[in-house]
């Protein structure tokens, strides 16, 4: 699939997004639009027919956003974080949600970060009718993990989005560069360099620690090293 983006176009007076790696197509080329009341329905059935091709969302401005499957090592990370939201949940309460969640925001728009939690005295919402297929509920928290396919300005646009809606807490977690960025509505972001661990902060996920030097940073440096190493000797053999 192409990773060239379409110069921005627009609809209800603003731009679509223009990220490197993500194509925005106006859902009017499908003859869908954000007020339609089935579109939960359609992006369900189109994301489930073509989800071996790509990965969806949809924007506030009414745009299909299509990028590249996140593919290795990034779904693995994904993965390891999701699972340990997972497992904490079970234990302290709560909903835990993964990469393959989609979240309606009040401003329309149809976005899932790679792992989420509401707490438990949210679990209510997910069987009301106005949350199916996808729930219209803002997650108290998200992460996100930048992979080769995301850009940082897309995941930090994102998670800005979120935190404007209501989210209370999100990292954004940079493997390449060893960085985790906390970030809080209403106050300057915290990064952490190179951290063993992230805390899930006292009043938001009490107890919860993310080994991310362990899960993410490391999690393949014993497979890079020896790689290595054998490239080196298959040089040295060649001399």
């Amino acid at each position: 699939m192409t990773t060239t983006v379409p110069q921005p176009a627009k609809l209800r007076g603003r731009p679509a997004p223009c990220w490197p790696g993500t194509i925005a197509i106006p859902l009017a080329e499908f003859g869908k639009s954000l007020d339609d009341a089935d579109l939960d329905e359609w992006f369900e059935a189109f994301a489930e027919r073509n989800s071996d091709m790509a990965e969806y969302e949809i924007s506030s401005t009414g745009h299909l956003l299509i990028r590249e499957p996140t593919g290795n090592p990034g779904s693995v990370y994904e993965t390891e974080l999701a699972g340990d939201v997972l497992f904490w949940s079970r234990q302290s309460g709560g909903i835990a949600f993964g990469s393959t969640s989609r979240f309606i925001l009040p401003d329309g728009s149809r976005f899932g970060p790679d792992a989420a939690w509401i707490p438990e005295g949210r679990r209510h919402e997910i069987m009301l009718p106005e949350n199916r297929p996808f729930p219209r509920i803002v997650p108290d928290f998200i992460a996100e993990i930048k992979s080769p396919s995301n850009s940082n300005a897309e995941l930090l646009n994102k998670i800005d989005l979120f935190l404007e809606h209501g989210t209370k807490l999100a990292w954004f977690i940079d493997a390449e560069t060893r960085t985790v960025i906390k970030f809080r509505p209403g106050q300057e972001p915290e990064t952490l360099h190179d951290p063993e661990y992230i805390d899930g902060d006292d009043d938001m996920l009490p107890g919860f620690r993310f080994a991310v030097r362990e899960r993410i940073f490391d999690l393949f440096t014993d497979i890079e090293h020896q790689e290595m190493q054998d490239a080196a000797g298959e040089q040295g053999s060649t001399d």
